[in-house]
């Protein structure tokens, strides 16, 4: 009473008061993340067709997939995925937010070109690129003839040796002006007198680079590890639409093979 007197607020409410503002918050988070996740390990203990009711087959869902080499392969499959968007998103990106780190005219203009991938779906870019990929009408296949370099002509999306290296560059096509977009809003809150008292003690670019610049983006990076993480196992839309998990399984990831009908 004694502060509300002198005009200072009150002390927020605890206990049943409290609770009341939570609770909002906590339905939604048990209606869309605690119960579908609640629900697909049921169901991951039956034989659903999405129709009739599950039946209960215990363990044998289980047994069933890790008897199968298609689906031991596709952990694979997606973990060279990762670490190749690793290198393809995360550290083309560094290295574009490290070069266009500037206030020069056009160099604005740069940064939204390069992000401006970001406005396609991933099923659209997926789409896209099967006609740039594509062996006989392909942009890519038709540069490279213009170019003499007939001989580097290939199916890119139908040989086992190039499919998952041509997801990983359309993804990284897709994905690195992003992470670019991540790290610049990060190197713009790095004070510049730490660059300038490094220059005066004789530091050159690369040396601020691996001394300054690399330390002090490590939560940045973290983050970005962790969203390539994710969103690679996660990952299905452009698989789907680029390969199918083909040729010959070589593309398969878990989120394609889970829908293969047995």
């Amino acid at each position: 009473m004694a502060a509300a007197e002198e005009g200072q607020p009150a002390p927020l409410a605890t206990g049943g008061r409290g609770f009341v503002f939570v609770l909002p918050a906590l339905l939604l988070f048990g209606l869309f993340v605690l119960l579908p996740i609640g629900s697909s390990f049921w169901l991951a203990f039956t034989r659903w067709n999405g129709f009739s009711p599950p039946e209960w087959v215990g363990t044998a869902n289980f047994e069933r997939a890790f008897r199968d080499t298609i689906h031991l392969r596709s952990y694979v499959h997606v973990t060279l995925y990762i670490m190749g968007t690793l290198v393809v998103e995360v550290m083309f990106g560094l290295v574009m937010a490290v070069l266009l780190n500037s206030d020069r005219r056009g160099f604005g203009l740069m940064r939204g070109l390069f992000f401006s991938p970001m406005v396609l779906s991933m099923t659209a870019a997926g789409v896209l690129w099967t006609f740039v990929l594509d062996y006989r009408l392909g942009l890519l296949n038709a540069t490279l003839t213009a170019l003499g370099l007939s001989e580097l002509t290939r199916p890119w999306l139908a040989e086992s040796s190039t499919a998952l290296i041509s997801i990983i560059f359309v993804s990284g096509w897709r994905f690195a002006g992003f992470y670019m977009i991540i790290f610049f809003a990060a190197l713009r809150r790095i004070p510049r007198n730490i660059y300038e008292a490094a220059t005066l003690d004789g530091a050159g670019p690369i040396r601020q680079f691996f001394t300054i610049t690399l330390p002090l983006l490590r939560a940045s990076m973290m983050t970005c590890v962790l969203l390539v993480v994710t969103g690679g196992f996660a990952g299905f839309d452009l698989f789907f639409t680029l390969t199918n998990g083909g040729p010959f399984h070589s593309t398969e990831v878990p989120a394609t093979w889970i829908i293969r009908p047995r």
